[in-house]
């Protein structure tokens, strides 16, 4: 148990774990919106969403000047130019990749691509709103290859199933902000809860959550989408233990091993279709 635990913990400061959710969740609304995504789409995913995360966390602990009391930054630290060669490698992989994809996906890929570095350039200033972008992004790199493909005309529902993952991934941040929040002012790394307080940002996790309730009831009464929403309850319940027992969970930073999780939680649905 313990060695897979210590594995695990590897997996998620790599990023890994969250590059596989990438692709497990795009899956899940290319199955919500009849689109058969292609593999090497997908794998395209999994690679640009992996390298915009290593980068962002390089610049981070390129830029720190004092110890810092994250230990995913002293890894980063440790294995800096490792993981920089990877991340050249990888880009490498990830140009041939979107020579095997469909065009409209590379079209919009290369707009998202182009937010993402601009976001990547003015992070320094973003501070109330980082969490926010970072979903909107994160959300928007899932859908691009259903989106970008699809020929349904999105219901009301489909919206409704679209906010609540996004909020579900607002949600997260969020609470990695709210458990993060000493590391980031010893690191000198802003957030909406360095910005807000723990208390204020408390409060917002508590509208965020009942805003979710809401949509889950919609979806759940009203729409033909009742696993799916049961999928994103299930995913929400988890992110709502890490806010009620954060004592429980800040040790041994079980928190982040867990918020990275639930983007896989689609996976036994997609496996049974």
């Amino acid at each position: 148990m313990k060695f897979i635990l210590h594995l695990y913990r590897v997996v998620n400061q790599l990023s890994l774990d969250v590059a596989c959710g990438a692709m497990v969740c795009a899956a899940f609304f290319g199955h919500i919106l009849h689109v058969q995504i292609q593999s090497y789409a997908l794998a395209l995913l999994g690679l640009t969403v992996w390298i915009i995360y290593t980068t962002d966390h390089l610049l981070d602990v390129r830029k720190l000047k004092q110890k810092t009391l994250s230990q995913r930054y002293k890894f980063y630290q440790q294995n800096f130019w490792k993981l920089c060669s990877a991340t050249i490698i990888l880009i490498m992989i990830a140009i041939w990749l979107i020579l095997q994809v469909q065009s409209p996906v590379v079209k919009w890929g290369l707009v998202l691509v182009v937010i993402v570095a601009l976001y990547l350039g003015v992070q320094p200033k973003l501070v109330l709103v980082k969490e926010l972008v970072i979903s909107i992004l994160y959300t928007a790199g899932i859908l691009l290859p259903s989106m970008s493909m699809t020929r349904m005309d999105l219901s009301g529902n489909e919206y409704v199933l679209i906010l609540s993952f996004a909020q579900t991934a607002f949600i997260n941040l969020v609470l990695f902000s709210w458990y993060d929040w000493k590391q980031d002012i010893n690191d000198a790394q802003s957030s909406i809860v360095t910005f807000l307080g723990r208390s204020r940002t408390k409060k917002i996790l508590v509208i965020l959550l009942l805003i979710q309730v809401f949509f889950f009831s919609t979806l759940i009464l009203f729409s033909s989408y009742r696993m799916e929403a049961l999928i994103l309850v299930v995913m929400n319940a988890v992110l709502f233990l890490l806010y009620l027992f954060p004592t429980r969970f800040s040790a041994n930073g079980y928190y982040r091993l867990i918020g990275d999780l639930v983007f896989l939680f689609p996976l036994p649905y997609l496996l049974l279709l």
